[in-house]
């Protein structure tokens, strides 16, 4: 899911920008050498030099159904995708933890986390409480990246592909909620945010180990914050409305209970109506 290992030096970076003046985005992918990278209607993908090139490939064939998702070869929502091209967020694929250390040293340099690190020590501020305040005004300027391990991909039509979760969660958090901040936006008072909280029974700050009977959402990630639980339910609400959770019901219910488009429909209606405005061009085979 979003990116935890990186989340502090993601918080350091943010007081760089409160405290200089902005500068251009410092993401895309990072010059590291023999990096691969394609490009999936102007969105980079990037994969470490060892990953093999079939897991690049694949990685840009999902993108591409999920960016051009009516399949007639033009963007589907354009002021979305140029919103994580904007921000120089990209989509990555790791063979294992090391190659996303890594990559991460390159996407925010060095340099540039110690300077903060070091300026936030001399004022003593604490990064551990506003996680998702800090994240919502430094991801729009530094960008951020998604990823999925090789090992996790699906490459044949059988079974579900975890490619398809994570390459859609940049398009969500990078993507709809930077473009309809009021609608998609990852904080509490957006309508995404208030579905999801009558989807859980209540507003939960962090993810919840136990929800209240009639919750249809139940992710509990303790690690999750706000933010992420957000994208978490938007992600599970697209691909069940596209029909691609119907074989999964009894895999997901621990976190999700309308893996159907006829399920949203009767227990979610707000929710069906919502994601299938002709505005927002998130498009449906059902």
């Amino acid at each position: 899911m979003l990116n935890q290992i990186f989340l502090r030096q993601t918080i350091y970076v943010v007081f760089f920008l409160l405290i200089f003046a902005v500068k251009p985005a410092i993401s895309d992918c990072p010059n590291i050498k023999g990096i691969k990278i394609v490009k999936s209607f102007g969105i980079e993908i990037c994969a470490m030099p060892k990953v093999d090139d079939k897991y690049l490939k694949h990685a840009k064939k999902i993108m591409d159904k999920l960016v051009d998702y009516n399949g007639d070869g033009k963007v589907d929502n354009q002021k979305v995708i140029d919103k994580i091209i904007k921000t120089g967020s990209v989509f990555a694929v790791f063979r294992n933890s090391r190659d996303e250390r890594n990559f991460g040293k390159y996407f925010y340099p060095d340099e540039v986390m110690e300077e903060i690190k070091d300026i936030m020590e001399r004022n003593g501020w604490d990064f551990q409480s506003d996680e998702d305040k800090i994240t919502a005004v430094f991801e729009p300027i530094y960008g951020t990246f998604l990823s999925v391990f090789t090992k996790e991909m699906n490459l044949n039509s059988t079974n579900w592909d975890p490619t398809i979760e994570e390459a859609l969660h940049l398009i969500t958090h990078m993507g709809y909620a930077q473009a309809y901040p009021n609608i998609f936006g990852q904080t509490k008072n957006s309508r995404i945010a208030k579905l999801m909280d009558e989807a859980r029974g209540g507003y939960f700050e962090r993810a919840q180990l136990r929800y209240p009977s009639d919750a249809y959402y139940t992710y509990d990630d303790i690690t999750c914050t706000y933010s992420c639980q957000i994208t978490e339910f938007t992600y599970w609400a697209i691909t069940s409305l596209r029909g691609q959770q119907a074989d999964r019901g009894k895999e997901i219910s621990d976190e999700w209970q309308l893996n159907t488009p006829e399920k949203i429909r009767s227990k979610a209606p707000k929710l069906e109506k919502l994601l299938t405005k002709d505005e927002y061009k998130i498009f449906f085979e059902y």
